[in-house]
């Protein structure tokens, strides 16, 4: 069988926005063929067929507005809530 999968993270030290880091990766077999990262802000390909669709993704403004915002929408409240759960306790 063929696997494929998605893994968004967020990567930070503080719950200001500044200090995240949105992580992006799409996996195919076990290999990380695409990414995109806020830090950058746009998508990198790792493989042939990575480097075309992230070609395609930095060319599609939808896309990579709703990547863009993902640090914010995402990430932000989710770490918020880690900060007010767990790791102020």
């Amino acid at each position: 069988g063929f696997i494929h999968y998605i893994l968004n993270r967020c990567l930070f030290n503080s719950s200001d926005l500044k200090d995240i880091e949105n992580i992006y990766s799409y996996y195919y077999n076990k290999e990380e063929f695409l990414r995109f990262s806020s830090s950058s802000g746009k998508f990198v390909g790792y493989t042939e067929i990575g480097v075309k669709t992230a070609e395609l993704a930095n060319n599609d403004p939808e896309k990579m507005s709703r990547r863009r915002a993902e640090k914010e929408t995402f990430c932000k409240p989710n770490i918020d809530n880690d900060y007010s759960t767990i790791l102020t306790k």
